[in-house]
């Protein structure tokens, strides 16, 4: 029978209290029996049936049903056989009436109808067999009459009541599944839409921190850093959604990894300055140089909540200052983080700040955003800070401001101090910061304490002037190394600080938009907000510029010359990101677009570590991964294989770990997470650390704007802001040209197939990599054909794909003819010998195709590429072999070097 059961927590309780009252009633029941003098037999079986029962809860014999039937089936019984021993039927039934009222605990309407068998044979024994009935007696008949009906409508009630419970569980169930299943749609759908928002905030991330690595001009890169910015906003907004709804369904997971707080601290102030934008407000940081720089803990969470403070704090300060103190406190199992944000924003009310946490919402939706209130971010950052074992308390008073204060616990990895001076008897500071300048005093109040918290904890000799001419005499009469002043007091004398910065350094804090107003060469400019890291790191003599760099203050980090890479993913422009967020690593990167391709490349490599994407056509990530697990062999079970995906929703690291997966990392790809990755996985003997600066610069080729692109097909400026670059966007460019024929061909396989969730991957894969480089409408209608793909819309597909399919070849047609992508696009298409080209003989073929498969063997990649161009500049049995061996060049690049000879020697068949 289908129904629903009784909780398993209820059952227990419910069967040891039918138990309890069995034993209450046997106890009635033999003291009866012993006094009537009844058949010892009875109490043996009543005692018996009690026994079994109490058996069975014990062992958890069967399942709740079976014992609650089989005890209720040994009582009815005992009882009955007890009933048979009474002569008066007006003294058994009421007794049996309440026994079959306790019965309905159960909750199981076969139960009752076992009662309703008892009360009948009991009936039938005592009126049919020893005949207590008398026809005559009418008395006698009303009142048995009275009790029959009394008994079964008991049962009856007892029965419906039973049954109507279990109808009204059964429709609340319903509900709960209709209700599971609308939160695993919601899961399904915020699991789409991280993937579909993560993947070109990948681009935008990534393609950035690539640009930002090379040389460029301060304002360039604070532009491009504007843009970083833009996108990992915009990735705190997915990121606030996909949070709401894990805290909301109990998913909310806590990583533990190995993290470097100066990087969170860099990232704090770039997005906090990129917040306040042209706000007239004091940031000001006061860091503690002591906390250890290594620390153990979920850093992307730690980051979020103290971004979710600030933004609130920034958002309701129109004047002012906004301060955020970070300090320490040691314990016994590494430290407890201390963050306090303090602004003199507008405050809230004591009654807005009782129900602060309350909701998911801000705390007074019916007054203008400006009257009071901190919204969505605290009520997030709460509940993350109690996830991660901390606590988070807020004061605030109407009208004067707030202050968030939490504490999270931390372990350490590295006790390093964060900041520090290496030789501070050397220095010597003077300090001019004029505090009139400051028109609030909670600014003055900030900025004393901070100066007052730095010289105390750099330990430098320092001394703090009021006004320009104490600075003079001091001067005058003590020798300094280092002046420290504002963009104000500079102002007040620049031709005195100029001369001093010749004899001295001298150091400037500004705002980034005052850059122009400082042009001597010897004056040195530090950007705000004022705070202990860079101040260090200047009198250490290191090379800072301040909020470009999020990795400015990684003083140590690895190369690995002689580790290989395999990257699977589908999306070729996620495989550019991230072969160019791998490139200082100076690892070596196989790149491969498919599972299959994946499989082939690994069967001819060992390599050191795996990043797989999760979601691919044909073949996914998960499955790619399990086929490499079996194969045979011991290297196969053991090489690290990490996962890679934009679905962030909680707990998909769990499921890759359980999967089988060594690690995760999501997309966009942070690169600290991706920076613990690669040291946690790759083989520790193949790790080099050197300290940061020592190695030199690529310089980048200068490339002409004038790609001879179509504007038709191309937005090129678009292009150029998606790819970071000039270099970049015409390396994906050509990578689109190169490959965009056999991409067609699978669309175009997919569509006659009618594999519409295949046709689906491939458009989105489409969409994505087109809108890349500035071919704005093909994407257009590539994500079209994507949603109707998933949405199984066939009439659409088959109406527009003709039209999408048109304009994509055109796009490759714009590519391919390109003389300055492809100067070889001049060159005949049909593979014959080319005027001018030189013919190569049998011998001299064989020899090279024999010096090239040595060259694979020893995996030298360098002169296996010499060889091939050696090859190009001939022609062999009337083929060019420029354009003949174009494709091994590329699978040369891919490290596919068996494959690359092999393709060599079946030239040489093909065209004996």
């Amino acid at each position: 029978m289908n129904r629903v059961k009784v909780r398993q927590g209820d059952q227990r309780g419910i069967e040891r209290m039918e138990l309890s009252i069995q034993f209450f009633y046997n106890m009635l029941l033999t003291i009866m029996t012993v006094i009537q003098g009844w058949s010892v037999l009875v109490m043996l079986v009543l005692w018996g049936a009690w026994v079994i029962a109490l058996g069975m809860v014990l062992t958890s014999a069967r399942d709740y049903d079976f014992r609650a039937i089989t005890s209720m089936l040994l009582s009815q019984f005992a009882f009955m056989l007890w009933a048979m021993q009474v002569p008066d039927l007006f003294f058994v039934m009421p007794l049996f009436v309440s026994m079959v009222i306790v019965s309905g605990l159960y909750g199981i309407p076969e139960i009752i109808g076992i009662t309703g068998i008892t009360s009948t044979c009991i009936y039938f024994y005592h009126l049919g067999i020893l005949g207590n009935f008398k026809v005559g007696d009418r008395e006698m008949v009303l009142r048995l009459l009275l009790l029959m009906i009394s008994t079964y409508l008991i049962e009856y009630v007892m029965f419906f009541l039973i049954s109507k419970r279990l109808e009204g569980i059964e429709r609340q169930m319903h509900v709960i599944r209709n209700l599971k299943e609308a939160e695993r749609s919601k899961d399904d759908f915020l699991a789409n839409v991280s993937h579909e928002l993560r993947t070109p905030i990948n681009t935008i991330c990534g393609m950035s921190e690539i640009v930002l690595r090379s040389e460029l001009p301060d304002e360039v890169r604070f532009d491009l850093l504007q843009i970083q910015t833009a996108g990992r906003n915009l990735l705190s907004v997915v990121s606030d959604i996909l949070d709401f709804s894990e805290l909301q369904s109990g998913k909310f997971t806590v990583a533990e990894e190995n993290y470097n707080i100066t990087s969170t601290i860099n990232d704090v102030i770039n997005l906090s300055m990129a917040l306040k934008d042209k706000k007239k407000i004091e940031l000001v940081v006061d860091c503690d140089a002591g906390i250890p720089s290594g620390l153990i803990g979920d850093e992307q969470k730690i980051r979020r909540v103290i971004m979710n403070i600030v933004d609130n704090a920034i958002k309701f300060t129109e004047e002012g200052c906004v301060t955020i103190l970070i300090s320490y406190r040691r314990t016994s199992y590494g430290i407890n983080l201390i963050v306090n944000v303090k602004d003199t924003g507008i405050g809230m009310k004591e009654e807005s700040l009782e129900k602060l946490f309350t909701n998911f919402n801000q705390v007074d939706t019916k007054r203008n955003r400006q009257e009071g209130g901190i919204g969505l971010g605290l009520a997030i950052a709460r509940a993350m800070v109690d996830a991660m074992g901390g606590f988070l308390m807020v004061h605030s008073i109407y009208g004067k401001g707030s202050s968030a204060q939490f504490t999270i616990p931390q372990k350490i990895s590295d006790d390093t101090p964060i900041a520090k001076v290496h030789t501070p008897e050397q220095h010597r500071v003077i300090i001019y910061v004029d505090m009139e300048q400051f028109e609030r005093q909670e600014i003055r109040d900030a900025y004393n304490d901070n100066i007052a918290h730095m010289i105390e904890q750099l330990g430098v000799q320092s001394q703090v002037c009021q006004n320009l001419q104490e600075l003079q005499r001091r001067m005058e009469r003590n020798l300094y190394t280092h002046v420290f002043i504002s963009l104000v007091e500079y102002k007040q004398a620049p031709a005195y600080f100029d001369s001093l910065a010749k004899q001295m350094t001298v150091f400037v804090f500004l705002d980034r938009q005052d850059d122009s107003q400082i042009t001597a060469p010897y004056v040195q400019k530090v950007y705000k907000p004022l705070f202990v890291l860079p101040i260090a790191m200047l009198m250490n003599g290191e090379h800072f510029v301040q909020g470009l760099d999020e990795n400015q203050y990684h003083k140590e980090r690895f190369v690995a010359p002689d580790a290989h890479i395999l990257a699977v993913d589908d999306n070729l422009m996620n495989l550019r990101v991230l072969e160019g967020l791998l490139k200082p690593y100076q690892l070596k990167v196989s790149l491969a677009q498919s599972g299959m391709e994946a499989l082939k490349m690994i069967d001819r490599m060992d390599y050191d570590l795996v990043f797989m994407d999760h979601m691919m056509p044909e073949m996914d990530g998960v499955e790619t991964m399990h086929r490499i697990r079996r194969k045979p062999g011991n290297y196969f079970k053991k090489v690290p294989i990490i996962a890679l995906t934009a679905n962030a929703i909680g707990g998909m690291r769990e499921i890759f770990l359980s999967e089988g997966f060594q690690d995760f990392v999501g997309k966009p790809i942070e690169l600290s997470v991706l920076e613990r990755a690669l040291k946690r996985h790759l083989p520790q003997n193949k790790i080099i650390t050197v300290k940061a600066g020592t190695k030199e610069v690529e310089k980048e080729e200068s490339v002409l704007l004038g790609l001879g692109l179509d504007a038709g097909l191309f937005d090129a400026q678009k292009g150029l802001e998606y790819c970071g670059g000039h270099a970049n966007y015409i390396e994906i460019l050509q990578l689109h040209g190169r490959d965009g024929a056999e991409n067609a061909r699978k669309i175009a396989e997919s569509f006659e197939k009618k594999d519409w969730k295949n046709y689906a991957i491939l458009t989105h894969a489409l969409k994505s990599s087109m809108m890349s480089i500035g071919a704005v409408r093909l994407s257009g209608l590539a994500k079209e054909l994507e949603q109707a793909g998933k949405s199984g819309d066939e009439e659409y597909i088959l109406q527009h794909h003709p039209m999408m399919m048109e304009e994509y070849h055109k796009v490759l047609g714009n590519l391919t003819q390109n003389q300055i992508l492809f100067p070889e696009s001049g060159r005949s298409r049909d593979g014959m010998q080319e005027e001018g080209l030189p013919p190569m003989d049998d011998e001299e073929y064989g020899r090279l195709a024999e010096e090239l498969e040595e060259a694979a063997y020893s995996f030298d990649e360098g002169q296996m590429l010499e060889i091939v161009h050696r090859m190009q500049g001939y022609s062999y049995k009337g083929h060019s072999l420029s354009e003949a061996l174009e494709p091994v060049v590329r699978k040369i690049q891919m490290s596919d070097y068996l494959s690359a000879s092999g393709t060599v020697a079946k030239l040489r068949d093909k065209w004996k």
